[in-house]
């Protein structure tokens, strides 16, 4: 019998309750894990990922064409570092139009992974880098991308880089675009001269100033005494011109991705509205009232816009029933890209 009966019993029940804690945490986290799973295996895009793995591997320029919600943005890069593509430490780049989607996308992929962001998974916006020497997926915007070209005209870390929303034909991405068939063809035209020489008498190849003003990229010499293998490049979209782009790629191939997690119905306006604020405004409340449960999700041009939105999404939700108005008040959120990364969760 223990001396002191009270703390002896209390100190059991606490480690009793710690045990407790961390079994339910595991099983949460368990539970989780299989979730993710489960919502991987039903993305539309699983069920061709060997296929979109061969293509890549056939052809140096890929557009991928799939529907929103395919999974493309997420599970490609997976795809392709699977494949092998990250060895001997090169990276998949992703490029997004904008800082919110590369930053909530790379979190997701990491979870996804079952790894801390900014190890195998990072991301990299304007004054934020979440990557690190191990970094192998990382998402970035494409003005960030551009800048980086500057630095390393070969972008010699990457082994395939993937254009994401590229039909959004922004000026960081149409520049992005045409930078990269740049190099995209000055890493060939590398690698071959590398491989002819190799053969004739085991020297690197001597670039001349000539072939450098050619290719119009000046840092041209970068990898002459480097091995620089031929860049794969991946435009991506829901809603792309597949033929302009495929042209201005020389005859690219494109793979379409059909089916979505869920059916989506598209419907259009009779006439053009003339504010279409206010006819924002009036479908918003229009679902509310008259659809079944769910949530709604309203696009608009940018942070003025949504607040305007906001503030009349609650001052016509007063002139509502009070069961309404509660529904309306406690679920309202907006979203628009100079939010701090805590806010946009």
């Amino acid at each position: 019998m223990p001396l002191f009966p009270d703390v002896a019993s209390a100190e059991t029940r606490k480690k009793d309750s710690n045990f407790t804690h961390g079994d339910h945490r595991t099983q949460q986290s368990l539970a989780r894990k299989q979730l993710i799973a489960q919502q991987r295996k039903s993305l539309p895009i699983a069920a061709v990922e060997k296929r979109l793995v061969d293509e890549v591997r056939k052809n140096d320029t890929l557009i991928i064409v799939g529907e929103t919600g395919s999974g493309k943005t997420t599970q490609l890069p997976q795809f392709l570092f699977n494949a092998g593509y990250c060895a001997d430490g090169k990276v998949i780049g992703i490029t997004q139009p904008r800082r919110v989607a590369a930053v909530t996308v790379a979190k997701r992929v990491a979870e996804e992974c079952n790894v801390n962001l900014g190890q195998k998974v990072g991301y990299s916006i304007r004054f934020e880098d979440e990557t690190s020497s191990t970094t192998r997926i990382k998402y970035m915007t494409d003005g960030l991308l551009v800048r980086e070209a500057l630095l390393d005209p070969f972008l010699s870390r990457y082994s395939i880089i993937i254009v994401d929303e590229a039909h959004e034909r922004t000026v960081h991405t149409d520049v992005l675009l045409g930078l990269l068939k740049n190099v995209q063809h000055a890493r060939s035209q590398s690698m071959l001269k590398q491989q002819s020489f190799d053969r004739l008498n085991g020297k690197n190849p001597v670039i001349s100033d000539k072939e450098v003003k050619n290719q119009g990229i000046s840092g041209l010499k970068a990898c002459q005494h480097a091995k620089c293998a031929p860049l794969k490049f991946v435009i991506m979209s829901a809603s792309l011109d597949a033929r302009g782009f495929s042209e201005y790629f020389g005859g690219a191939k494109a793979v379409h991705i059909q089916g979505r997690q869920y059916p989506v119905d598209i419907l259009y306006t009779y006439h053009p509205e003339p504010d279409y604020l206010d006819a924002t405004l009036i479908t918003i409340f229009q679902i509310h009232l008259e659809g079944g449960p769910g949530d709604i999700l309203a696009f608009l041009t940018g942070q003025e816009e949504i607040e305007s939105v906001e503030r009349l999404v609650h001052e016509r939700a007063r002139q509502l029933l009070a069961s309404y108005l509660r529904v309306v008040k406690r679920s309202l959120l907006f979203l628009f890209t100079l939010l701090f990364p805590q806010s946009s969760k």
